[in-house]
């Protein structure tokens, strides 16, 4: 707590004079890219999410690929959650859950659980869906960001790493990317201060706006916290439908681990 009003004090104090809209967009520099800014702590106690919506972008040269591409519909979903991994320590249950409710909530949904969960599935589909979901593993590697993954079922010889050198070749035509899955946000810092990772991967591929996360999250908070945003989703624009939902997630699970991982880049 001590350092996030440190934080605040040094990163949102100054520019609270200057806010006059209804929500904040935040491009980050350097290190700062894996800084949750939601979980800012004002001198009062609250956090920065409880004050406002809030949206990031990379960089402003991401803004050339999100602008004009934010689409009218949001009725058909493609979700994936809980691929087979061959490995028990690899079970989602609550990710599972969450996709399932997901259907329940958008009737023009197509899910894909366990085996059924693959990468051929996702490279397929994936173009003609309005809301993309993957509830499931992923992998980063600072090292050679290309080859970070979403780790999908095995289909035949096919590893079912969705890597994000395959995203990059997509053509989607998708309102919203979800990746309800571990460190999904981090990425390596290039020389620009642009970031090579899963996030730029979609926006590149085509989607405007694309939720993420910066550590390896709770499995149950995260289906509560997905399960609120998708029903405010029907309602409201993306960045608030997020808000309320980490503020309904903080009522049962307060501490910050549980709701600040999930942020979103790109359109509102």
């Amino acid at each position: 707590r001590k350092r996030s009003q440190n934080l605040y004090e040094l990163l949102i104090r100054p520019a609270l004079p200057h806010i006059h809209g209804k929500e904040v967009v935040i491009v980050p520099h350097a290190v700062l890219h894996s800084l949750p800014f939601q979980m800012l702590l004002s001198p009062q106690g609250k956090y920065l999410i409880e004050e406002f919506p809030i949206r990031y972008l990379s960089s402003a040269s991401l803004m050339q690929f999100t602008r004009g591409k934010r689409r009218a519909s949001r009725e058909t979903t493609l979700a994936m959650g809980n691929p087979s991994l061959g490995d028990p320590a690899y079970e989602l249950r609550f990710a599972e859950r969450e996709v399932r409710e997901l259907a329940q909530i958008y009737s023009k949904s197509d899910v894909f659980l366990r085996e059924q969960a693959t990468k051929s599935k996702a490279v397929s589909l994936s173009p003609t869906h309005d809301i993309l979901h993957f509830a499931v593993h992923a992998e980063f590697n600072e090292e050679d960001p290309m080859s970070s993954a979403l780790l999908l079922a095995h289909d035949g010889n096919d590893n079912g790493r969705l890597q994000v050198a395959n995203i990059f070749s997509l053509n989607l035509k998708s309102d919203l990317v979800v990746l309800s899955a571990c460190e999904t946000g981090l990425g390596k810092i290039s020389s620009g201060d642009e970031i090579i990772g899963l996030t730029r991967a979609f926006i590149y591929a085509g989607t405007p706006s694309v939720i993420t996360t910066l550590w390896k999250v709770n499995d149950r908070a995260s289906y509560e916290l997905m399960s609120a945003f998708y029903s405010n989703l029907k309602t409201m624009k993306k960045s608030e439908a997020l808000r309320q939902a980490q503020l309904k997630t903080m009522k049962e699970f307060s501490q910050p681990f549980f709701w600040a991982a999930y942020g979103l880049t790109g359109q509102p």
